[in-house]
């Protein structure tokens, strides 16, 4: 049922003047390129090349990050910043999911470097991460570790008892970070230093483990009861040797006895070195190199607007190349933004484009795909409610969806579970489900205003059934009870509206932002998927304009769009200059 509260959010919004930003129609055109046309020129006149999250993380970073690898003269793959939170995809024959192993691993001939700023649980990435590569054959003699912050499993204990349900993805980000910035965590250097001073350092950085114990009143049995719990359905989200931990009567002795047999006398741990010279000393010989990006620039906790709901570390492109720490004013170094469709987020925060809020799912319990089993099962039907529920002030009604069994589901609830599923959108790390959106023009802007033009979207063939398609080119500021809040000196009052290239308010001002939404047609009947798409097939019409309106508000650059999961799966993209057409500048 439509609760008051949307009714009243509705009543207050659907009077909204329609602006003229809907009315806009791209005159843009655009004919398939080739990788060698389109990002070749791009790798040949810049040093080093980043390649950065543009939404909320998962955006399909892998695809680029791979087809630039593949370029002779990318001489080195570095993930130099956050950790085993982020997750990527590579498709090589089989599936690899890495989270900080370097994407180049799998390509011989490239130097790949996991850089000392990353922070990184030396169990996990054994067992996980080069587990992977070991069971498959896979040399990584080619792979150089840094001096790495060490994530403990007493980091990854305070996530899970300090952090509210769906808050983290409890791989023990803010804490071991909260240890680096108190200088007190371990390194992985200190693993291969003596003994008397890795039982010092532990000592010294668990108090605020045992302290927070003390100060919650959690007994062994407790923490063992959360683990369990968070592990109940399956999926294995507190790993075994943090529980090892939490039943060790000695933990300095246990986690002394982890390390040697992990690390450093273990003769399959990768080597160390200083992966940052190596870096540099690869730009100074002529070669070029490959900065991987994990999450995202909204994610970043440099960036102010999302602060509370971000990550741990610098995951925009300056903080990227400031943690790879060579000299971009000696080298050019160009950044490729990675957008996708739909676009989606998981963790708690504002997300004016989201379907649903960002606490939809955890608040009932749903931790992963299963638990939406049966649910919104008629996609073709919701994707109709929901565009046609868009008035023409690109506000959406809140019209009730009736599902099978006598169910019933806000239209935009039932498009967040129908989605979900359709695309099987959960956190890479966390397994549980993503909220889900339209293309956010207005967050995209400002990316681009950081980090630069170029943009690649990924997976635009999941809207090749579609009859419509929409893209969020403004938000709407509405606050139930009329309040104004106050966002670095502006104050924003009920009807304020913000539009790409606008200052966009903190998280305060965002919660109470609605998506105004520009609804056109979609391409149905003329799919890009790779298994259905003729390489010389031109794009569909309503593919294009889509892309001309996202170019036009975002100021954007569009390089590429995915339409497959391999790594090739790429559409290279010009522009028809004989039409008349001008690239974007």
């Amino acid at each position: 049922m439509i609760s008051q509260l949307e009714t009243k959010i509705f009543e207050g919004l659907k009077n909204l003047p329609r602006i003229p930003e809907l009315d806009f129609e791209p005159t843009v055109r655009f004919i398939v390129g080739t990788e060698k046309e389109i990002l070749y020129p791009l790798i040949e006149e810049n040093d080093a090349i980043g390649v950065g999250g543009a939404v909320f993380g998962d955006e399909g970073k892998g695809k680029t990050v791979d087809a630039i690898a593949y370029h002779p003269k990318i001489k080195a793959v570095m993930r130099d910043n956050s950790g085993e939170n982020a997750g990527h995809t590579v498709f090589k024959i089989e599936k690899y999911i890495f989270h900080l192993m370097p994407s180049g691993i799998l390509i011989p001939g490239k130097v790949n470097l996991i850089g000392p700023e990353c922070v990184m649980d030396p169990v996990s990435f054994m067992e996980k991460e080069v587990g992977q590569l070991v069971k498959n054959g896979i040399s990584y003699d080619n792979l150089y570790v840094g001096n790495v912050h060490i994530v403990t499993p007493y980091h990854k204990l305070m996530d899970l008892l300090g952090k509210p349900p769906n808050s983290s993805t409890l791989k023990g980000m803010s804490d071991v970070h909260a240890s680096k910035v108190m200088k007190r965590g371990l390194r992985l250097d200190d693993l291969f230093g003596s003994m008397d001073r890795q039982v010092k350092l532990i000592r010294k950085d668990m108090e605020t483990y045992l302290a927070f114990l003390k100060f919650q009143y959690f007994r062994t049995s407790d923490v063992m009861e959360r683990c369990e719990k968070e592990n109940e359905d399956g999926n294995k989200r507190i790993p075994d040797h943090v529980i090892e931990f939490v039943e060790a009567d000695d933990k300095v002795e246990y986690l002394l006895d982890l390390y040697e047999r992990y690390v450093s006398k273990n003769e399959n741990f990768p080597k160390r070195a200083d992966t940052r010279r190596m870096l540099r000393e690869v730009l100074k010989s002529g070669g070029k190199v490959l900065l991987e990006g994990s999450q995202s620039n909204p994610l970043s906790n440099a960036s102010e607007i999302h602060f509370r709901s971000s990550t741990s570390a610098d995951t925009s492109a300056d903080g990227v190349i400031a943690s790879a720490r060579y000299n971009p004013r000696k080298y050019n170094t160009v950044v490729i933004n990675i957008h996708k469709l739909p676009p989606s987020r998981v963790g708690r925060g504002a997300n004016p484009m989201g379907f649903v809020s960002q606490t939809y799912f955890s608040d009932q319990g749903i931790d992963s795909l299963e638990k939406l089993a049966g649910r919104c099962e008629d996609v073709v039907d919701i994707e109709k409610l929901y565009f046609n529920s868009v008035k023409e002030n690109g506000v959406l009604e809140p019209r009730v969806y009736h599902d099978f069994g006598g169910k019933q589901y806000l239209v935009g609830q039932a498009l967040a579970i129908a989605w979900s599923k359709k695309f099987k959108e959960c956190g890479a790390t966390t397994k549980k489900p993503r909220v889900l959106g339209l293309f956010d023009c207005v967050l995209q802007n400002l990316v681009n205003e950081e980090q630069g033009p170029y943009l690649s979207i990924s997976a635009v063939d999941r809207f090749d059934e579609c009859k419509k398609v929409g893209v969020v080119i403004a938000y709407v500021y509405h606050h139930p009870e009329g309040e104004e809040i106050d966002s670095k000196g502006t104050v924003y009052k009920n009807g304020d509206i913000i539009k790409p290239g606008s200052e966009i308010p903190n998280e305060d001002v965002l919660y109470h932002c609605h998506p105004i939404v520009k609804v056109m047609d979609g391409w149905k009947g003329s799919p890009i998927a790779a298994d259905k798409r003729k390489a010389d097939d031109p794009l569909p019409e309503n593919l294009q304009k889509m892309l001309g309106v996202i170019e036009h508000f975002t100021e954007s650059e569009i390089i590429s769009i995915g339409n497959g999961e391999k790594g090739k799966d790429l559409i290279y993209l010009k522009r028809d200059l004989d039409g008349g057409n001008k690239k974007c500048q």
